[in-house]
């Protein structure tokens, strides 16, 4: 069985254990960057605050998945394309703190975010010569500053 197949028969089966439907998609065209996403009646509760529940339901559907196939599987797991306006979001966001530090001269520190978040500001802002970026604290406190250049 393909990893694809795997995938998308795993996430369906954890979806009715759990108790819920949806339609599994699995764009496993690149087997480095698969993305599944879940589209659902009951994307708020699978997807939690701040996206807490879909780490963890992410991270269960790896462990599960990487046991059926005996070979550790990663793979980008959404619901409804949570991520993806999640991911929007954040780049302009990005944009928008990096414009008020070049413009008030002050150092603008974010809320906590996950590693994933906190990369893509990272990204976002990585070809502004005229900011920079660093990670502070630990998690699950670690947040950005971002800063202009002096």
């Amino acid at each position: 069985m393909e990893k694809a197949e795997i995938i998308k028969k795993t996430i369906v089966e954890l979806l009715e254990t759990m108790g819920f439907d949806g339609d599994v998609a699995v764009n496993g065209s690149d087997e480095k960057n698969i993305l599944v996403n879940i589209e659902t009646q009951h994307a708020g509760f699978l997807i939690g605050h701040t996206g807490t529940n879909l780490d963890a339901l992410q991270h269960l559907a790896r462990v599960l998945v990487s046991k059926k196939s005996n070979e550790s599987v990663q793979f980008l797991l959404d619901v409804n394309s949570y991520r993806k306006y999640r991911i929007e979001l954040l780049k302009e966001l990005a944009k928008n703190i990096a414009k008020q530090a070049l413009t008030e001269g002050v150092a603008v520190t974010l809320q906590p975010m996950p590693a994933y978040e906190r990369r893509i500001i990272h990204l976002t802002l990585m070809d502004e010569p005229q900011i920079n970026t660093e990670s502070i604290g630990e998690d699950p406190e670690r947040r950005i500053v971002v800063k202009a250049v002096k």
